[in-house]
Parts: C-alpha cells; structure tokens; sequence
C-alpha cells in the first residue's frame, strides 16, 4: 500500500517507491522512517514541496538558458543541473533541522531566508520576462535604439578630438581657398569697372590703372594655383583622416549593433524601462518576487510548521548510540594504546639495564687489559688515564 495516501493515524505497511523517493526529498531515512506512523505521511508532504521547488527551480532556469543558448541539447542539461543545486540546497537545510530533534533552526532558517532572497530575486526575472513576454518584445526595438544612440555618441566622444583636428584643417583650408578666391573675384571686377569707365579713372579701355589691376588679378590667380598645389596634399591628409576615423566610428557601430541580440541583458533592461514607465508593472514584479519567496521557502516553512515526532526521536536515538559506540571504540582504543606503550617502556627499561651490565662488565675487562699492557711498559700516568677515559667512560670531560 503507498502510504503517501493511507491515513496519517494507520499508514500502511509497505512502503513502495514513491514513498522512498519523497522520503529521500525530504532528507529522511527509509529505514527509519518504515516503523514511524504518522511521520510517514508528514515526510511526504515535506518531500513533495521540496519537489515543487526544484520543479520550479529547473523550468526558471531553463527559461533563463533559453534567453542565452539557442540548443536545447545544452538548455536541458544545464537547467536540471542548478534545479538540482537548489534541490540540493533544500535538502541539505531539512536535514540540518532533522538533528538535534529540530532544535537549533533559526540559524538554517535565517541563512534559508537570505538565501532565498537572493535566488528570488534572481529567479524572478526569468519568471516576470516570460509573464510579460510581449510587452517586452513590444518595446524591445525602443531599448536597442537608445543602446545604440547613446553607444554612438559614446564612440563618437572618443574619436572627436581625431575628427575635430581634420575638421578643422579642412575648414581653414577651404576658408582660405574662398578668401582666396573672393579676392580674385574682387581684382576682376575692378580691372572690368576700370576698362568700361565705371572705375576710379572713369576712362573707357586698357589704361594704366587698368593694366595695373590686371596684373594684380593674374598674379592673385597665379598666387591662388601655387597655393593649391602646396595645400593639396594637406588637404588630403586631411580628408583621408576624417574618413578613417568615420569609418572606424561605421565598425564599431556595425560590430555593436551585430552583438545587439534579443539575450536575457537586454530584456532585463526592458523590462526595468517598463517598470519605470509603467508602475503597474512595478507592482507585479514586486508581487511576483514575494510570491517566489514564498515558494523558496515552502519546504522550510513545512518542516517548521510540522511538530516533531517520532522520526527525529529514532533519528536522535541513532546518532547518539553511534556516537556512544564510537565514544567507547576511541576510549578503548585509547587504553589499549596506553597499555601498550606503558609495557613497551617496562621491557625497554628491562633492556637497558641488562644492556649495561653487560656493558658495565665489558669496560671492567677492557680496562683491566689496558691497565696489565700499561704495568708491562708503564708510560705517563695522565696520558693513560685519558686513553682509558676516551675508550671506556660513558661521559667525558672536556
């Protein structure tokens, strides 16, 4: 029978797959968990909000990736992948308010509370951008165009002390060139009054006067050709630097506007723009965050809104009887250390005191040879009571 549907006062018996797998969810063990009543039931529905929750948690993030990747053969494996970080999360959690009888939980809870804070928030965006998918890609093109025109202006502030020098060179050029050629304009209309009588002279032909402002005419223009020939290649450089910087402005545009994608940036982006210019927005978004919280923390709040029963006192029970079996291996193990090295030290002491008097009877024999050798050919008596020292004592004087 599948206790997950029997009475919580008479589960039944057998516990079948399902139940081991909620179980397992909820970070409790089968095999105590099989003679428990009633916490049978209670660690079934804890596992199947922690199984809610990772649920949510894999679909968030597969949206997510769906905004970035493009192959669902890497969608898929990485959505389950941190769904299965955040299941591992929450059974790590419910399983620290399992010891102790479920005593010491404000500190897993405080940390679980931060903790969905932050994947709340974070876990929101993918859920709001899919709740308001059409608004966004509605105003989508209205983000790329700002982006654009402020990453224009942008490029274009970098490169405009480049674009103003050759701006500037080809306007005093051309300035020049126009006074230039104002100038001859103006010495040929004199020379033309001065030739019909409307001049200064007022007489009709080529006079002195006439001929002097025709000289000062052609040379102007003579004047005008050679300055042209020596501006030329100024001019030139000129122009062929503002249009390298243009068109290096052109490459960084079109290389900007190339990466401009529809990816989960951008649509964040949006999304905040909406909010600003839509406060509704605003308040779902803050409405669906809360809700995500609460979804974040359901299997904490399950846990702590169920009493605690048997489960956690086998579960205490075990811990403590291992912990007093491994209590009384360590003070075993430890006495017979102790004893060991405690009969170790009497037979090396034994050892040593044999070892000496050997050696105690070796140096009597030794110098007692060395003290029949010196009688038969005596020598200084300080110079063989250093030999003997030398061979024979244990500690030497210097």
């Amino acid at each position: 029978m599948n206790s997950s549907f029997t009475s919580p006062s008479q589960p039944g018996n057998e516990n079948s797959g399902w139940d081991r797998f909620l179980w397992w969810m909820a970070a409790a063990d089968p095999q105590l968990m099989k003679d428990c009543g009633p916490d049978r039931f209670r660690y079934s529905i804890i596992g199947y909000t922690v199984m809610a929750t990772w649920i949510f948690a894999t679909l968030a993030w597969g949206y997510f990736f769906s905004t970035l990747l493009t192959e669902s053969l890497l969608i898929i494996p990485c959505a389950l992948f941190f769904g299965f970080i955040i299941l591992t999360i929450d059974r790590g959690l419910i399983a620290g308010m399992n010891s102790n009888g479920g005593k010491n939980k404000l500190l897993p809870l405080a940390f679980r509370i931060v903790l969905a804070l932050t994947i709340g928030f974070f876990l929101s965006q993918p859920v709001v951008l899919w709740l308001f998918e059409k608004d966004v890609d509605a105003h989508l093109p209205v983000i790329k165009e700002k982006k654009t025109t402020a990453y224009l202006a942008q490029v274009r502030q970098e490169n405009a002390i480049t674009l103003q020098q050759a701006k500037t060179e080809i306007e005093r050029i051309r300035n020049e060139q126009k006074r230039r050629e104002q100038e001859i304009a103006d010495l040929k209309s004199g020379y033309i009054r001065e030739t019909d009588g409307t001049g200064g002279s007022g007489k009709i032909g080529e006079y002195t006067i006439a001929k002097v402002k025709k000289l000062a005419w052609l040379k102007a223009e003579e004047d005008l050709i050679v300055w042209k020939r020596e501006q030329q290649p100024m001019l030139d450089s000129a122009l062929a630097k503002e249009k390298r910087t243009e068109e290096h402005i052109a490459a960084r545009m079109a290389e900007f506007e190339k990466g401009l994608n529809d990816g989960f940036l951008i649509r964040i982006e949006t999304l905040d723009d909406l909010m600003l210019l839509h406060p509704p927005v605003q308040y779902r978004y803050r409405l669906v965050i809360f809700l995500i919280m609460l979804i974040e923390l359901m299997p904490l709040l399950t846990k702590l809104m169920m009493p605690s029963g048997l489960y956690e006192e086998k579960l205490n029970d075990a811990v403590n009887a291992q912990r007093t079996t491994l209590q009384l291996e360590r003070g075993a193990r430890q006495a017979m250390e102790n004893k060991f090295y405690e009969q170790a030290a009497q037979q090396d002491q034994l050892l040593q005191e044999q070892v000496l008097a050997e050696i105690d009877a070796w140096r009597r024999e030794q110098a007692s040879e060395q003290f029949r050798a010196w009688k038969q050919q005596p020598g200084p008596i300080r110079k063989f009571w250093n030999s003997i020292k030398t061979s024979l004592f244990y500690f030497q004087k210097n």
